[in-house]
């Protein structure tokens, strides 16, 4: 992989450069409350000078981009060409199973396909964690090795650069008089960054325990167990909307007999009911184990790599407070005893 480097200035006149042929998309401060979060925004001259790559994720999944909440599937819309600025490396796992989903059988969706090819990933290191984060203890890291076409890795206020594609080293190439060739001193500087953060990850999850095989540790049939985890689950379908792996959708026709595509929750009640009012999940405890089993059982047997990768988003957005890292725990408790 080949590395560069961009000091802070010559990255804004790089991003500055790309918003003629492409729509570029990257991380804005949102500051809720006490706490700081990221959301995508078009970039614009206009706000160029507030852009940041963030410290970590993005409020809002970046499936939105390829897989949207509602999106018209009879026909494919040309769309200008789009650069995501920022992206975790969380994230970029989350498009790994969405790929295999959506590409990686017999049929390939062609709307998602399309999406995909005229999309430009530009991903971050993170730098820091949010309490609800643990890619650490589940079979990731804080900072991407794959999936993307650059890669920036900071280094004070600029950044080494990782490019990975040809999409990647096309961009730099157009624009090699704002790169310059990285310095030895500047990736071990960035190492270190990644160790700390890494750290931090572990020390934020120190509290919470289970087996790394989670396949087996969701299979424990125990009926009142399940209806104890689930008991404080309010179905409001917020933790899979804000999931990026979660793929389930129903089709809808429209006005011209035009058909769309829009997100489904298999914690709905009617999610599983066929005609004549049959329904193989008719209670909660049921549709609630069913989500567990689909991340890390049902996903790992298909794919080979479970459908959580630790973002943290499905317990930020639950008014119930339900964590994810706790009901893992006590599962591995319960088939421990």
């Amino acid at each position: 992989m080949k590395t560069k480097y961009i000091n802070v200035r010559n990255w804004q006149n790089f991003l500055l450069n790309q918003i003629e042929k492409y729509d570029v998309f990257s991380l804005f401060e949102s500051a809720e409350a006490d706490r700081v979060d990221y959301r995508y925004l078009l970039l614009t001259a206009e706000n160029l000078n507030n852009t940041v790559v963030g410290k970590y994720r993005s409020v809002i999944p970046i499936k939105s981009f390829f897989f949207p909440p509602v999106e018209k599937i009879s026909s494919i819309d040309v769309k200008k060409p789009k650069i995501l600025v920022g992206v975790k490396a969380c994230e970029l796992a989350h498009l790994k199973l969405l790929d295999a989903m959506f590409l990686g059988g017999e049929y390939r969706d062609p709307v998602y396909e399309e999406e995909r090819k005229n999309t430009i990933i530009i991903s971050a290191d993170c730098t820091s964690c949010k309490d609800s984060c643990f890619c650490s203890i589940i079979q990731g890291q804080p900072y991407p090795t794959s999936g993307f076409d650059m890669n920036l890795r900071p280094v004070g206020d600029d950044f080494v650069v990782e490019i990975l594609s040809e999409k990647g080293r096309e961009l730099v190439d157009k624009n090699k008089q704002l790169f310059q060739d990285s310095l030895q001193d500047h990736v071990d500087e960035s190492e270190k960054n990644r160790q700390t953060v890494s750290e931090l990850v572990l020390k934020t999850n120190k509290d919470f325990k289970f087996d790394k095989s989670l396949n087996t540790v969701v299979r424990p049939q125990k009926t009142d167990l399940w209806k104890e985890l689930a008991k404080e689950c309010v179905e409001c379908g917020g933790c899979r909307f804000s999931c990026s792996t979660c793929y389930c959708f129903l089709i809808g026709e429209m006005e011209n007999f035009e058909k769309y595509r829009l997100w489904d929750a298999c914690q709905f009640k009617g999610y599983a009911r066929v005609a004549g009012g049959g329904n193989p999940k008719p209670t909660k405890e049921k549709r609630y184990r069913n989500l567990y089993s689909c991340k890390f059982d049902y996903r790992f047997e298909n794919f080979g790599f479970y459908a959580c990768t630790g973002c943290g988003r499905c317990i930020e957005v639950c008014p119930a407070e339900i964590d994810v890292r706790e009901v893992l725990s006590r599962l591995d408790n319960a088939n421990k005893r």
